[in-house]
């Protein structure tokens, strides 16, 4: 009876592992059936042929803008202001009178100078014409000479003490911030404000190691502000350092733009990229064709399979800098091949590719909205 019952129980098992396999067989087979009707998977990609560009590797350093002329004011005498033509912030032509320190003393002790330097003159020329019929001695016309020049010394002094007190613009400047106010009292030597100077040119200052070789005068560098990196003003390379920093054993260069390229404000903190290497022939990509996994970088070359598709193949590639939208590569891509870009990131090595262009993609999204 038992053995009736496992018999009967292996026979119903192997009825259902029957069933089983030829359901999975008959669904297979339709599905290879509906395979022979399906396209093979594809992509469509924008794609380029590699170029070549001339690339020059350049290191980046800070450096600091300088007027081409600007320094403190200062007064060299001590005195009352009794005018004042500064405005800050406003523009100063050279010679302009800028401020005026009281100068009435010196001006009233002039006025006696040139009166007794007058009565001297005439002494002297009456001792000359004495002297002639030796009715004087030579030591009385020597007095007499000597008086007029003491007069005359003493005459200079005054009227250049008075220049000291009349400060003038040494050039076309821009006047800094100040807080003066007429009838105010200034010690001697009293910063005043700062001037700026006007030119066409402005100064970058920057310093390279001494790793690096020497840049030539006429080197072009390129500058760009740390707050706006995007705006780059291209400057020339006007005088070198004669020595190394003692401490920092870096050299230092001085670099010049036109004011017409951009205006920078004296002391702004700028990033100075100088190069470092000769320029040399290299392979440049668009920033787009780059995939990356965790084994480093690669591209899709595609490789050409008649009526208009291509097959996918990915490509090792060893990258260096950036220029803009593009990327600088150094080992593993030939020039002239032809590599996706937009649309990179979809393909998979093997992958089926259709090339379309940016036309074609604009005109197909104008239509879908």
């Amino acid at each position: 009876m038992n053995i009736g019952r496992w018999v009967i129980t292996l026979v119903i098992l192997l009825l259902g592992a029957a069933g089983i396999f030829g359901y999975k067989e008959s669904l297979n087979t339709a599905r290879a059936q509906q395979g022979q009707g399906m396209p093979e998977p594809s992509a469509t990609v924008l794609a380029e042929l590699v170029q070549t560009v001339s690339y020059q590797a350049s290191t980046k350093v800070s450096g600091e803008v300088q007027a081409y002329k600007q320094l403190e004011l200062n007064n060299e005498l001590a005195g009352k202001i009794s005018k004042l033509n500064l405005v800050s912030g406003s523009r100063v032509e050279a010679g302009d009178l800028l401020l005026e320190l009281d100068h009435s003393e010196e001006s009233a002790r002039v006025i006696g100078v040139k009166a007794r330097l007058e009565l001297n003159r005439h002494t002297y020329k009456r001792y000359l014409r004495l002297q002639k019929n030796n009715e004087i001695s030579d030591e009385l016309v020597d007095q007499a000479r000597a008086d007029v020049e003491i007069a005359q010394s003493e005459l200079a002094v005054l009227q250049a003490n008075i220049r000291k007190k009349q400060i003038s613009a040494p050039f076309t400047a821009h006047v800094g911030i100040h807080n003066l106010e007429v009838g105010q009292y200034l010690d001697s030597n009293t910063t005043i404000t700062k001037l700026i100077g006007v030119y066409d040119y402005t100064w970058v200052d920057f310093s390279l190691p001494q790793t690096y070789g020497e840049l030539v005068l006429g080197t072009q560098v390129e500058i760009s502000t740390i707050a706006d990196n995007s705006q780059v003003f291209q400057a020339e390379i006007v005088a070198v350092d004669p020595q190394l920093s003692s401490s920092s054993r870096q050299l230092k260069y001085r670099a010049q733009f036109a004011k017409a390229r951009g205006f920078l404000k004296p002391n702004t903190l700028v990033t100075v990229a100088a190069p470092v290497a000769k320029a040399r022939e290299l392979v440049a990509v668009s920033d787009l064709a780059i995939t990356r996994d965790h084994l480093g970088e690669y591209v899709f070359v595609l490789e050409d399979e008649g009526n208009n598709s291509y097959r996918a193949k990915r490509q090792k590639v060893v990258l260096g800098d950036r220029r803009g939208d593009q990327v600088m590569v150094t080992d593993g891509l030939a020039p002239d091949t032809l590599i996706a870009t937009k649309g990179a990131f979809k393909l998979r090595p093997g992958l089926k590719v259709f090339i379309t262009d940016e036309n074609a993609e604009t005109n197909a999204a104008d239509t879908a909205s």
